[in-house]
This record gives C-alpha cells, sequence and structure tokens, in this order.
C-alpha cells in the first residue's frame, strides 16, 4: 500500500466508492474506478465533482473512497508535469459538466452497447451532449476530462481524446504506469 509521501505533483488518482452514482458510472463504463483526479503536491488535489472543479486535501477526498489507485505519465518532464497543474490551478472555480459526463459515458464503448439495450433516445441524446461538450471542453469540466485535457495542453496526451475522456479510458491508457494503491477496503 502507497502513502501520501510516494506520490508525485501530477500523478493521477483513479477512485470508487459505494455511492450510487459510482455504481452507475463503473456499470456505464466496464471500469473498476468511477472518478478521476490529479494530485498537485503538498497533500492536495484538483478535482472537478459536483460543486465544481475545487482543490482540496487528499484526505477529504479519499474519506468515501473504497479504492484509490495511482496512475503516472510515462516519458513526461518535470517542466510538463508543472504545466499540467498549471492549466488545473487556472480552472478552479468552474463548473461542472454535467452534460459532457452524460455524453463521455453514453458514447464510450460500454455505455454506448449498454445505451443501445436501454433505447435509441438515450444514444442520441448522449451523442448529442458529446458533440456539446466537444465544441466547447473548458467552459466546464468533468473528472477525467479535466485530468485528460491538462496533460493534453501541457503536450503529453494520455491517449485518447480529451473532451470525451472517461476514468475508463485514462486506466486504460497505454502511457501510463500503475504505481500502487492509496486505499483499499
Amino acid at each position: 500500500m502507497l502513502t501520501i509521501s510516494d506520490l508525485k505533483p501530477a500523478d493521477i488518482l483513479l477512485s470508487t466508492g459505494e455511492a450510487k452514482a459510482s455504481k452507475v458510472i463503473r456499470g456505464g463504463t466496464m471500469s473498476r474506478y468511477s472518478h478521476a483526479a490529479l494530485y498537485i503536491g503538498k497533500s492536495q488535489i484538483i478535482e472537478a465533482i459536483g460543486s465544481g472543479v475545487t482543490l482540496q486535501s487528499l484526505e477529504d477526498a479519499m474519506s468515501d473512497d473504497t479504492l484509490v489507485s495511482v496512475y503516472r505519465r510515462l516519458r513526461m518532464s518535470d517542466e510538463q508535469g508543472l504545466q499540467v497543474i498549471r492549466y488545473a490551478k487556472e480552472q478552479i472555480g468552474k463548473k461542472y459538466d454535467y452534460v459532457g459526463a452524460f455524453g463521455g459515458g453514453v458514447t464510450s464503448g460500454p455505455g454506448f452497447l449498454i445505451g443501445i439495450f436501454l433505447s435509441p433516445i438515450v444514444i442520441g441524446a448522449g451523442v448529442a451532449a458529446d458533440l456539446y461538450n466537444r465544441m466547447n471542453p473548458e467552459a466546464a469540466f468533468y473528472c477525467s476530462e479535466l485530468v485528460a485535457i491538462a496533460f493534453e495542453k501541457a503536450a503529453v496526451p494520455l491517449g485518447s481524446g480529451a473532451a470525451s475522456t472517461t476514468p475508463a479510458d485514462i486506466f486504460r491508457s497505454h502511457v501510463l504506469n500503475y504505481i500502487g494503491d492509496l486505499k483499499k477496503t
């Protein structure tokens, strides 16, 4: 098990919990993770949650999580890591992107397949939401979108289209190295 001292600025924290929303996200994306956050150092993270893009202590952020795993971008300079953090800090206070989160989830591979069984209307709404989000992805953020765009802006993309990235996409990225778990219950 990792400790906070094992973390480096610009590490990505992927997590999950027992909340209903977490279960829906995991089911819709066929992933063990439902949330993504960015570690910025000094036991603090930046994340996009229902109240918007926030800076908070890692301890507070992990309080309801049952699993928190740490991933680190391969082949990234310290300066690029600082650029990732600078960009994320500039987004603090922006609103949460509910439309983008819905669009990203429905247009993910597993989400699309599940949507087919639920209703073509769900798929249509998800595609429309995803297209809307791609037109102005920096007006508001959902968790994995914030993380992915921050890395894209530092010229070290995570591999998928940042404007529709899910925690599952980040987990499956070929440019990340799994470091270990901070919390596992």
